[in-house]
This record gives structure tokens, C-alpha cells and sequence, in this order.
């Protein structure tokens, strides 16, 4: 089970059925309120940059909030949206994960909706740039960049029509228990840069079964 957005922690009474009804669960967090102790499962809490940049997207004092409520949380891996004017910030934010006592980073890429415009977004001929640098820290910190070579390679190719996993063969519900198809209906699958698309099928993580365990596991 995924938990995301809304914020899975405004709803401490969902997060403890999920904890009794499902074997693993998985949370999508922004960090402004500590998921309780009692949950043990993996966070994925959203982190965008260093503090200024990272409060520039995503308000002021959040970054704070963040290192308050989760800092040596072995149970945090960093989740960070890489976008045109912050993808140079992804080995700050890992130097941040490994010195203060997080899992790890995973990042998405910033990409447009099929009805929306998002000014930071990454169009397709300027994917190359980022995949360099995706590969450049995957080699510096091996340990603590989560993503494998394989999802990075994922992410070279924008059009994920009719090829992703989560899309196609995942369940999707939003709060009024109304299907939809992964985040949202104005997911552009054109331009996909969605971490949980570059994960696919559970059987082909088999290829990396030790950095999916890294991923996964605390």
C-alpha cells in the first residue's frame, strides 16, 4: 500500500489500519508533521533542494520542519523532484541524506500535466542534462542515491504509453474511493518522470535485489 498525497499525516487513524491490515506500506510525505513512531514502514519524505531553494518551492520553514521532525529517522528516504533550476542541487541533497542519518535519496522528474503547464518542468530534449547528472552521483554515492541503473535508464525515455507497471496494472484510488490512473487524471504518460513508473514490475526489481533492498528496507 502507497499513502500520498493530500498529506498521509493529517490522518494518523488511516496510517494505523494500513499498519494492521497490509504486510508493507509505503508513505509520501512533505515532512511539515512527523509521521508517529509507532508506523514502521518506509517515508518518502519530499525535499526539493537545499533550504533556500527547497522553501523557495515549497514554503518557508519547511526545510526546518523536515530536519526537526525526521533527522537519524532511519525509516526516511529523501524524495526529491528534479526540475530545471534545482537538478545541480541532487548531490547536496545526498551529502544532506547520508550526513544526517537518512536512508537515502530518490527523485522524480519534474514533468508537465496533459492540462497544465508547470514552469520548472522538464521538457524531453532536455532530458539528456539531467540523466548525466543522474548517472554522475549514482556514481559518487552509490550507497546512499537510491535509484538503480536500471530506473535511471528508465528515465531516459519520456513516452511511457502502454510500458509502465504502476499505470497499467496498479490500483489506483482517490480519497472518495473513485478509481483514477496513477497520481491523478492529468498525468501526461508522454512525458512520464514518475519514480514509482521507474520501478515496474516487482519481478524485474529481481535484476537488483540488493539496492531494491536498500530501497524498500531500514
Amino acid at each position: 500500500m502507497l499513502l500520498v498525497g493530500g498529506e498521509p499525516a493529517l490522518r494518523n487513524d488511516v496510517l494505523m489500519l494500513a499498519n494492521q491490515i497490509f504486510p508493507f506500506n509505503y508513505v509520501i510525505t512533505n515532512g511539515t508533521i512527523k509521521v508517529p513512531d509507532f508506523f514502521k514502514h518506509p517515508l518518502f519524505v519530499s525535499l526539493d533542494g537545499t533550504k533556500e531553494t527547497n522553501d523557495s518551492i515549497r514554503g518557508k520553514g519547511t526545510f526546518s520542519k523536515i530536519m526537526k521532525n525526521y533527522l537519524q529517522d532511519k525509516r526516511v528516504a529523501i524524495n526529491m523532484t528534479i526540475a530545471k533550476d534545482n537538478y545541480k542541487e541532487l548531490e547536496d541533497v545526498v551529502k544532506l541524506a547520508k550526513e544526517n542519518g537518512f536512508r537515502g535519496v530518490v527523485c522524480n522528474i519534474c514533468a508537465s500535466g496533459i492540462d497544465a503547464t508547470v514552469p520548472m518542468a522538464v521538457k524531453k530534449n532536455e532530458r539528456k542534462i539531467i540523466i548525466n547528472e543522474l548517472n554522475r552521483v549514482k556514481s559518487k554515492y552509490p550507497d546512499h542515491f537510491l535509484l538503480t541503473k536500471s530506473m535511471i535508464k528508465w528515465y531516459e525515455f519520456a513516452n511511457h504509453i502502454g510500458l509502465c507497471y504502476w499505470g497499467d496494472e496498479v490500483l489506483h484510488f482517490d480519497v472518495t474511493w473513485n478509481q483514477r490512473r496513477c497520481f491523478g487524471s492529468n498525468a501526461d504518460c508522454s512525458n512520464c518522470g514518475c519514480l514509482a513508473g521507474a520501478m515496474q514490475n516487482p519481478l524485474k526489481l529481481l535484476r537488483n535485489p540488493k539496492e531494491m533492498i536498500k530501497l524498500f528496507l531500514y
